[in-house]
């Protein structure tokens, strides 16, 4: 059984103990969103990485991506189809505007 990459437990003390981060949401830009909101996607951040991510790594680490001639990326097809399924999730685009089909997520959020 493959285990959460990050304590959640300390996953939610810095992010929103430490940085306080639903007092973003006093934003315009992130007026729609809650500690609820952000914490769906932790965990739908989470449930990719630990299904579609994690039982690949080692394969992956002994197959590093690298460049072809003709500027194409060769890796495992693991990764690319991990990579599909966090896309599909609408996680690739969670910065951007809601009108170019992003989540407006403040950038700390995205990034944890």
């Amino acid at each position: 059984m493959t285990t959460a990459p990050l304590s959640r437990r300390d996953l939610d003390f810095l992010l929103h103990e430490w940085l306080d981060v639903t007092s973003l949401t006093e934003r315009k830009r992130f007026a729609e969103h809650s500690r609820e909101t952000f914490d769906a996607v932790l965990d739908l951040s989470a449930d990719i990485a630990v299904k579609h991510f994690a039982p690949h790594n080692k394969k992956a680490d002994a197959n590093e991506p690298h460049m072809r001639a003709d500027g194409t990326v060769e890796m495992i097809p693991e990764v690319g189809e991990a990579l599909k399924v966090f896309a599909d999730a609408g996680l690739v685009a969670g910065q951007f505007d809601e009108s170019l089909g992003g989540m407006q997520l403040p950038a700390v959020l995205a990034r944890a």
